[in-house]
């Protein structure tokens, strides 16, 4: 098994840090589930902050090319790389920090993306609620477009017209 480091960023979220946890001895402790689904021992852990909205530090359990498995969470860095020492011991002493900056992880992102914005307000992808509309030329989030509407009923008011 090829042991690369993660990319900087994985699914709108910044790795802080990683760790390799394949071949530790695995005990469960406490259970983490993703849908229904139980996920136990994992190869791959990484400490991450989310893109987007800030919801505090997560770890982020990985099976052997960086696909996410399941989430969970800590108040502070520090506690989330503390949280699977239960599950692995010795992974305290693991950790490698990646050293990649925000305005970083944003460039690393924009370029796995293609750069994808709203034309209209700039956001990126994961800023946006409730998706975009993309013409030949443009795209314009949902934001935009709802804001432009009550704009054109203001407008069309105003001017005592339908």
């Amino acid at each position: 098994m090829t042991r690369n480091a993660p990319p900087p960023v994985i699914d709108t979220a910044r790795v802080i840090s990683y760790a390799f946890v394949d071949d530790i001895s695995y005990r469960r402790w406490g259970s983490l589930y993703s849908g229904d689904k139980l996920i136990e021992q994992v190869p791959r852990l990484a400490i991450c902050l989310n893109l987007g909205k800030d919801i505090g530090p997560l770890l982020f359990h990985y099976d052997e090319q960086w696909v996410v498995l399941g989430t969970s969470g800590g108040a502070t860095i520090e506690e989330a790389k503390i949280q699977p020492e239960k599950n692995y011991p010795g992974v305290e002493a693991r950790w490698v920090d990646l050293n990649i900056t925000a305005e970083d992880a944003l460039k690393y992102y924009d370029q796995e993306t293609g750069g994808t914005k709203c034309s209209f307000c700039g956001k990126r992808p994961f800023e946006i609620n409730g998706g975009w509309a993309e013409g030949n030329e443009a795209i314009i989030c949902r934001e935009c477009v709802e804001s432009f509407y009550r704009g054109f009923q203001d407008d069309s008011n105003a001017n005592g017209s339908g």
